[in-house]
């Protein structure tokens, strides 16, 4: 099964390497660009933790935390996109961006 697993991750590196790409290309700023490259690589170490306590607990035969793990990647990708779309908002207001005078 820990087999099955790490090819599982390295047959996926290569779509999230080239989706990372993508998002980075479509990227309206520096600070959104820093943001997709802290967000890939934050998501990869968590899914290589998620993948080891989900096999630690498939070997004691409790698949209870199968759909714990689904809930936290929706609200995962729930929070990454307000993320994403409060970045753009603040790059797109031209106020947020100026200094203060006093």
């Amino acid at each position: 099964m820990f087999r099955a697993v790490i090819i599982l991750f390295l047959v996926a590196a290569i779509p999230w390497a080239i989706t990372t790409w993508w998002q980075m290309h479509r990227s309206q700023s520096q600070r959104e660009r820093a943001w997709v490259g802290r967000m890939s690589l934050g998501l990869w170490l968590g899914s290589v933790l998620t993948a080891l306590a989900v096999v630690t607990f498939a070997m004691r035969g409790q698949f209870l935390a199968l759909p714990i793990v689904g809930v936290g990647a929706l609200a995962v990708r729930h929070g990454l996109r307000r993320a994403r779309a409060r970045i753009r908002a603040e790059e797109g207001d031209p106020f947020s961006r100026a200094k203060r005078v006093n």
